[in-house]
């Protein structure tokens, strides 16, 4: 019965898409038409376009994104930056940014190549729209460890997993928390054979994507609200500290912070974020800041976000 429901809702979603966006009929007329309500059929297109069963493109060349676009490149030497245009819902121009993302990835893998993975709600929207496309000897390594073990916590742990399943990849997981602090625990910890064999993996990395997150007050970011003790996070704001990108405190420099809980990572070190192929998608005024940070750091090879962010990354730099 199920599969039943399952099948008539897509047939449903379907019918609707092609009404809408091949007859170009309005909402009101399609709701006439199915005998729903006009609301009921605005839901469904939206569903339509998060369950992918229309794939809406953009050709985003114009000259005011291409002019934006070069600006960044020239002003902080990035090698491509990819802007999308900033739509009036926030999770709509999140889906925008992580096609573009999932472009951008899926151009820069190659056969062979080891992927360092990161965590975060613009990831796994990038991750999830990537195409199967089944590519060989592909590895993928979890660049740190979990910020949560809740099961239900989707956004957390099933990006590696939905990559290595859309590309053919190996998975190698690291099963510790992001943040250890004591000597003799890390120890032991970083000995387990499953970590080590992850945290070698993550020296040969060939590509890294990832988000990045803000140390904003306002921000809602998992490791800044529930990982980082209130001491910690006023040492973090006290030495500059203005975002934080795999896990690692940043200042508005780019410079990594030296405190303890930078060197108490499980997972990738600041060297090697700073040697590797960075693929950064990111969005959002709150992480402006952040995002001038890594820029003018220089670790950034590939910036994926959108038009109002960048423009105010700009308008930040100017004030310097």
């Amino acid at each position: 019965m199920v599969m039943i429901m399952e099948k008539e809702e897509r047939q449903l979603l379907v019918e609707v898409s092609v009404l809408y966006y091949l007859e170009g009929k309005t909402q009101n007329e399609i709701a006439k038409e199915l005998f729903l309500s006009r609301p009921k059929v605005s839901r469904l297109l939206k569903r339509a376009r998060e369950l992918q069963v229309v794939d809406i493109n953009i050709n985003y060349d114009c000259d005011a994104l291409e002019i934006l676009r070069n600006e960044i490149k020239k002003k902080f030497n990035v090698k491509e930056v990819f802007v999308v245009k900033t739509l009036s819902d926030y999770e709509d121009t999140l889906r925008e940014i992580g096609k573009a993302g999932a472009k951008v990835l899926m151009q820069e893998i190659q056969e062979g190549m080891t992927i360092g993975i990161s965590w975060g709600r613009t990831v796994r929207n990038t991750v999830s729209q990537l195409k199967n496309k089944e590519i060989n000897d592909i590895k993928i390594v979890e660049l740190f460890g979990a910020m949560t073990y809740n099961l239900d916590d989707s956004d957390m742990l099933s990006i590696g997993r939905i990559l290595s399943g859309k590309i053919g990849g190996k998975l190698y997981p690291l099963p510790a928390p992001v943040y250890i602090g004591d000597k003799n625990t890390r120890d032991v910890l970083v000995s387990n054979p499953i970590i080590k064999n992850a945290l070698n993996m993550i020296k040969k990395c060939d590509l890294v994507l990832t988000g990045l997150g803000t140390v904003d007050g306002n921000a809602n970011e998992t490791i800044w609200e529930v990982y980082v003790e209130s001491d910690t996070k006023e040492r973090i704001k006290k030495n500059g500290g203005v975002g934080f990108i795999c896990a690692h405190f940043f200042d508005k420099n780019g410079e990594f912070l030296d405190i303890d809980i930078n060197r108490n990572v499980i997972g990738i070190e600041t060297e090697d974020i700073k040697k590797n192929k960075i693929i950064l998608v990111a969005s959002g005024k709150k992480k402006s800041k952040a995002i001038l940070g890594t820029l003018r750091g220089g670790y950034i090879n590939t910036l994926v976000s959108d038009e109002n962010t960048l423009r105010h990354v700009l308008e930040l730099e100017s004030k310097k």
